[in-house]
């Protein structure tokens, strides 16, 4: 591969772009459950929760990323997404229903 291919295919360093195009991002305090919201690691480099950093906007998406995933995973642990109800009226008349019921086998034709 020759190298002029290799320059158009790698994408640039967006720490060197202009930093007007920069944007603020800031790191809850909290995650959704009351617990301190954990680091977020990119390469080298650490955000910490309650803090706010200038940061370029590739990087800027990522972050608003990886707090939008986390808090989804903390909701998540709330509120499963399993229907009880239909659970319950599948598992009717199983052994392993929380209604189940005795047949008597004499009565069924």
């Amino acid at each position: 591969m020759s190298t002029e291919v290799f320059k158009k295919t790698v994408n640039p360093d967006p720490w060197k772009s202009d930093q007007e195009t920069w944007q603020y991002v800031t790191l809850p305090d909290e995650d959704p459950l009351g617990k301190k919201f954990p680091n977020i690691g990119l390469n080298a480099n650490t955000y910490k929760g309650g803090e706010t950093y200038l940061v370029p906007p590739q990087v800027a998406d990522y972050i608003k990323d990886r707090i939008k995933v986390f808090n989804r995973s903390c909701i998540r642990l709330l509120q499963p997404n399993a229907d009880m109800k239909s659970i319950n009226e599948v598992s009717a008349g199983s052994a392993s229903s929380p209604n189940s019921q005795l047949v008597d086998g004499r009565t069924i034709a």
